[in-house]
């Protein structure tokens, strides 16, 4: 194992970057990168939000609301009295994101990441004249030859979407701050591995940060104060990480076998979203509130986390660390697109003909957004299909 000379972390000997804080901790190997970054920025609003206050408002009247219900026995608290025997800083365990690589899903090694093909589009919708969302695609492949005849091939994509919000111009410059931000951050990590949970929780509150400085700089108040939510995307050959604040969406499309059937061999699609919205009504239902009651508040859509409105202290992005087993096509989209179950009901005529290539990606993203304006059309649109071939 290598040692850090920033961090003091351990990292395998063969990686030349720190996958816990970016350092570089090893000299240079001969590598024929071959590969391509596309940056396709746009801009889009989720909806008129008081970005300033409304958080704070939305989290008391989900308290009062569980209390009036008796369900203060499903808030838990933690007390501190069994306080952990406290470990040197460059010992950190909260800083190794492989702590439970040992009990992770283990996959053949037979199974190979063959391609990842991707394309992405934003559209202004039928109702706005200015379009506030934003997103990049990044993909590279690395391909190591010598002597020995041991050639490897390896696969790696950032895919980030915003969809901003807040007053004259906000949106736009929120959403551009956050991709940005993240993309600029992400880059160490491309040699050796996706960075870590905890590094991933900073570079997002980085972000976060960077739009909060620039609301207190530019005093912006109440429907003036601009944010963004926020999907991110990345993939390391099998190895896939994913994170979200807000209500932007990741779904994946798989073709996996269906193990009930008499040949176990027949394919049985299916549509998952992977990402959970942050707003009202998911809080209440995690409260223990009746989903009757939840969904009739006027206010149960109405976001309770966002990139910029409040300091880093105050956000909680979720993330998630998965293995590809099968061939999948990912969706990351803004509301817009995915508002009024577009995507729940019709991912078999729009998606799944991407995932078994009857449809090209990109005619495929095209019929999406159109499929989003004619039912939806009240926002922007977004989305970014990535497809990844296992074999």
């Amino acid at each position: 194992m290598s040692i850090c000379p920033s961090c003091k972390a351990a990292n395998p000997d063969s990686h030349q970057f720190c996958q816990f804080c970016g350092a570089k901790i090893a000299i240079d190997i001969v590598l024929n990168i071959l590969g391509e970054e596309a940056l396709q920025p746009s801009s889009v609003p989720t909806r008129p939000l008081n970005l300033e206050s409304v958080l704070d408002t939305i989290k008391i009247q989900v308290k009062d609301l569980a209390s009036s219900q008796l369900v203060s026995d499903i808030e838990k608290s933690w007390d501190g009295s069994e306080d952990l025997e406290e470990l040197p800083l460059e010992f950190n365990l909260e800083d190794f994101a492989d702590v439970d690589s040992e009990t992770s899903m283990i996959v053949s090694s037979t199974v190979q990441l063959q391609d990842i093909t991707y394309a992405g589009k934003t559209d202004v919708g039928i109702q706005r004249d200015r379009n506030e969302d934003d997103f990049v695609t990044v993909f590279q492949t690395r391909s190591i030859n010598g002597k020995s005849q041991i050639s490897d091939r390896s696969y790696r994509g950032l895919f980030v979407l915003c969809d901003g919000m807040g007053g004259h111009d906000g949106g736009e410059v929120a959403s551009a701050i956050a991709v940005n931000s993240i993309t600029d951050q992400f880059r160490p990590f491309w040699i050796d591995t996706l960075p870590g949970e905890k590094k991933l929780n900073e570079i997002i509150c980085n972000a976060n940060q960077a739009i909060f400085i620039k609301n207190e700089n530019e005093k912006r108040k109440s429907l003036g104060r601009m944010g963004t939510t926020l999907v991110v995307l990345g993939i390391h050959d099998l190895d896939v990480v994913i994170a979200h604040v807000g209500d932007s969406r990741i779904y994946k499309v798989t073709n996996s076998p269906n193990l009930e059937s008499e040949s176990k061999l027949e394919a049985e699609p299916k549509l998952e979203q992977i990402t959970r919205d942050h707003e009202v009504l998911n809080q209440l239902l995690d409260l223990g509130v009746e989903p009757e009651i939840a969904q009739s508040r006027p206010d149960a859509h109405q976001l309770t986390q966002a990139l910029g409105p409040n300091p880093s202290d105050r956000l909680e992005p979720s993330i998630e660390f998965f293995t590809l087993t099968e061939s999948t096509l990912f969706l990351l989209c803004s509301d817009g697109l995915c508002d009024n179950d577009v995507i729940d009901d019709n991912w078999r005529s729009h998606l799944l003909p991407i995932l078994n290539k009857e449809v090209d990606l990109q005619t495929g993203l095209d019929r999406l957004i159109e499929l989003g304006n004619n039912v939806n059309g009240h926002d922007n649109l977004t989305a970014v299909l990535v497809l990844c071939e296992l074999g």
